[in-house]
């Protein structure tokens, strides 16, 4: 009962703390975790334009993203070119093609949510989404995933994605500013760099500013992050190292005072002390694993209703029920060795007397 405790305690809790930290590491808007996001900053007087930005994008034959985040709506503008990453789930309509890009249609698809759809227009049997002052006819619907919920809001995907080359004349002549996301995997440097080139010869004043977090940070805010998601997760995986810790050995011995006397029974008929030890150890590995499976299965059960009930994506994680088993096995087997040993090495007559 001990290790089935164990098992489905530690289960259950490192799942959803790892969990919380996997999803920390997804980027949102199907980005690749290579992109770079950068801040656009120029006058009035003679502007980059939207215009100018997609006949670039035009010029060039590479797989990119481009992503205009607009923080109050909560949409972003959307460039794609080749073959990209970005896969919403659609559920009604379809995505964003080639067409709708070179032929500058303005469309959009929107997340299948309350807000966005009360943002919707209906106008000639035909649904248009209202952005920027701007109406989008909807081509398609997606799902937000519902693991990034309870996740900050710098993690949600987009409410919506607009054409970005949408043939309005307010569209196409509005200066680039703001936050800008370039996503091109392994290109997305020099496509930046090539970028503020061109960018340059029409505006030599614009800046263009990445905006850039290390490593050490990013690690450091997703486990920060992971941490205060799943806090009480993160208490029951300590308790449970704890029992583990404390409670193994004392088991290990309780279970084998348990059977001394068989012990010394099989010592009397002549058994020797390391065929004893084997059939112990034999018997030990036997109860470890069957309450162990035991607690597994219980914890993936637990986790599926959770997912029925709560809509919780949690998966159990196969490396941390290895681990969490051989710990098990390895402190059982220590102590166990040592109890084991000292029982053999005790009078027998005393033994059988007690």
């Amino acid at each position: 009962m001990i290790f089935v405790v164990i098992a489905m305690l530690f289960a259950v809790s490192f799942s959803f703390i790892a969990e919380s930290f996997y999803m920390q590491t997804i980027w949102p808007d199907f980005l690749s975790g290579e992109h770079i996001n950068i801040d656009i900053i120029q006058d009035i007087q003679h502007p980059v334009r939207v215009r100018d930005l997609i006949d670039y994008l035009k010029e060039r034959n590479s797989s990119i993203i481009i992503y205009k985040d607009f923080q109050i709506s909560g949409g972003k503008a959307l460039y794609l070119s080749g073959e990209t990453s970005f896969k919403p789930e659609i559920i009604e309509g379809r995505s964003f093609s080639k067409e709708d890009f070179e032929k500058q249609k303005p469309v959009a698809i929107i997340a299948d949510d309350e807000w966005t759809n009360n943002r919707c227009i209906i106008r000639d049997g035909k649904d248009y989404y209202l952005h920027e002052n701007n109406e989008y006819e909807i081509i398609g619907r997606f799902k937000r995933k519902q693991n990034k919920n309870y996740i900050e809001m710098e993690k949600f995907d987009a409410l919506c994605f607009v054409n970005m080359s949408a043939s309005f004349e307010t569209n196409l002549s509005a200066p680039i500013n703001g936050i800008y996301s370039i996503d091109a995997k392994g290109n997305s440097r020099d496509f930046l760099n090539d970028f503020e080139k061109a960018a340059k010869k029409i505006n030599p004043d614009i800046k263009i500013e990445e905006i850039k977090k290390s490593k050490v940070d990013d690690v450091i805010w997703m486990l920060k992050m992971a941490i205060d998601s799943s806090m009480n997760f993160l208490v029951m995986l300590v308790f449970t190292i704890f029992l583990i810790l404390l409670n193994i050995s004392s088991i290990t011995n309780y279970w084998i005072e348990g059977r001394k006397r068989e012990i010394s029974i099989r010592m009397l008929l002549g058994g020797k002390a390391s065929a004893i030890r084997n059939m112990m150890f034999r018997d030990y590995l036997l109860i470890v694993t069957i309450g162990y499976g035991i607690g597994v299965l219980l914890a993936i059960i637990l986790l599926y209703f959770a997912k029925k009930s709560f809509y919780l994506e949690v998966t159990i994680y196969t490396v941390a029920i290895i681990f969490c088993y051989i710990a098990c096995l390895i402190i059982g087997m220590i102590s166990g060795f040592i109890f084991i040993t000292i029982k053999l090495k005790q009078n027998i007559l005393l033994q059988m007397r007690m």
